[in-house]
Parts: structure tokens; C-alpha cells; sequence
């Protein structure tokens, strides 16, 4: 399906990766605008692309002063905004989702994880409810868990903190099946005895597969086998964890995983 993105940065470079990673989807049509002004002209003129991604920092007229703008334009308003940044900072980020943008792309670009926000952005909302934003300033964590008493705790733990979106699979097939559709989950906790695809299975798969093998994964087991663990550090695992669940120690592993200060 056509799809019309508007790029809005005056970093020549920045537009031209991001041109780049788009040429993987050749029915989207590029129209670049290289300062806030320009894309407002454009816009004004009749321009109406289906995703704007905006740059914070430019002349004339910044990213949050062309948001304002579009916001409060009846004929524009609708616009889908997203924002692509090199901040990290909250308070920058809060900034913009207050007006109602649709995602936050940090630079430099990830190809990978940049076509793949894109596609989610430009996705009817209803096609999967697992891809959908709800908060930019989640993270996003896959349980793949046979056990609903492990599920539940792990669950209870991610709820207990903000800024976290869980999705559950009750097997590896279903976990393998959410990832091959599209999902891309910050983090993953995986058990490895589980009915249909396997722990272990389901990491290999993980790792073979370019789009998913950045997947930060989380083993959860039931044994402390030597010989298990230096297989599976082969495939770069962030963690090993013991059952039954520790939740201080869970804690401490994804904070690890994820390189937080704090679960946030």
C-alpha cells in the first residue's frame, strides 16, 4: 500500500539514512523538508503525508513549535507525528508525547529497529495490538512462560514498575510467532522447558534471524545445569535466572540487562 513519509530535519545526513533504511519498503514515497518552516509551507500548500518524522533541533522553526503548530491547525491536526532525536533525556521526550505524537526514533538510526517502528507507525492500528505505542517511554518485555505462576510473578514484578508494556506467550511457538509478526520487545525472559519450541530452540531462532538477534534475552530455569549455562552464553544471554522466582533477583537482572539506573 502507498504510503507517503515526510522527513523534517536539516541535517542532510540524518535524511539520507534515513532515506536508506526506506528503500527497503518501495511503495513509500520520501518528500524531505529541511527545516520546520519548509515542512510548515508544504503542509500549508496541501501536503498531506501519512507519517511526519520531525527533528527537534532546527532553525527557523524547531520540532516542538511545528508540532504546536499542526496540533492546533483544524486542517492538520490528524497529521501522524513522530519524533526523531538524538535525546534521551525524559524531559525532552515528555515534551513532545504531551502533543500527542506518535513514537520517538533516537539517532544515530538503527536500521533494523527504525523500519520496524515505521512500519508499526504506518500499520492500522487494530492489524496487532502488540505493535501498538501506548507509552513512549516504554519498555517493552515478552515473557515466554509455560507456567502461569511464573507468569503471574514475573508479570506482578513489571507491573510494580512503570514504564514497562508486558506481552506474554505461553509457549516458544507462540513467543516465535509474536516476533516473527512483527513485535520487537526491548527485552526477553525465556523458559527453557516449555511445550511446542523450547527455550533453547526459541534463543537459537532468536539469534539467527537479523530483525531479531539484538533481542536482549533473560533464561528463566528450574536447574542450575554448568554445562546448559556456557550454551547458552554462547548465544549471548543477558542472565541466568533460578526458579522459583527471586524478585529482587529478577530485579537486579533486568536492571543489568538493560543497563538502568533503576526499573523505569
Amino acid at each position: 500500500m502507498h504510503k507517503r513519509i515526510l522527513i523534517i530535519d536539516d541535517d542532510e545526513i540524518s535524511r539520507t539514512t534515513l532515506r536508506e533504511i526506506f528503500k527497503a519498503e518501495p511503495t513509500w514515497e520520501i518528500v524531505e523538508a529541511s527545516n520546520g518552516q519548509d515542512a510548515l509551507d508544504r503542509l500549508c500548500d496541501g501536503l498531506r503525508p501519512d507519517l511526519c518524522l520531525v527533528d527537534l533541533v532546527m532553525p527557523e522553526v524547531g520540532g516542538i513549535e511545528l508540532i504546536r503548530r499542526i496540533r492546533r491547525d483544524p486542517t492538520l491536526r490528524a497529521l501522524r507525528v513522530a519524533v526523531a532525536s538524538g535525546s534521551r533525556n525524559k524531559d525532552q521526550i515528555v515534551a513532545p508525547a504531551q502533543l500527542n505524537i506518535s513514537g520517538y526514533l533516537l539517532k544515530p538510526f538503527d536500521p533494523r529497529k527504525t523500519l520496524a517502528t515505521v512500519q508499526q507507525l504506518l500499520a492500522p492500528s487494530s492489524a496487532n495490538p502488540h505493535l501498538a505505542s501506548r507509552n513512549l517511554l516504554a519498555h517493552t518485555v515478552l515473557l515466554a512462560e509455560d507456567s502461569e505462576i511464573e507468569r503471574t510473578a514475573l508479570r506482578d514484578i513489571f507491573q510494580s514498575e512503570p514504564h514497562w508494556e508486558i506481552v506474554e506467550a505461553k509457549d516458544g511457538q507462540e513467543a516465535l510467532n509474536r516476533l516473527y509478526a512483527g513485535l520487537r520487545p526491548d527485552l526477553a525472559i525465556v523458559d527453557l522447558r516449555m511445550p511446542e519450541l523450547d527455550g533453547y530452540t526459541l534463543i537459537q531462532r532468536i539469534r539467527e534471524d537479523p530483525a531479531l538477534r539484538l533481542i536482549k534475552v533473560l533464561v528463566l530455569s528450574g536447574e542450575h545445569d554448568r554445562e546448559k549455562v556456557i550454551q547458552l552464553a554462547r548465544l549471548q544471554i543477558s542472565g541466568y535466572l533460578l526458579k522459583p522466582i527471586n524478585p529482587a533477583k529478577v530485579r537486579a537482572a533486568i536492571h543489568h540487562a538493560m543497563g538502568l539506573a533503576q526499573l523505569a
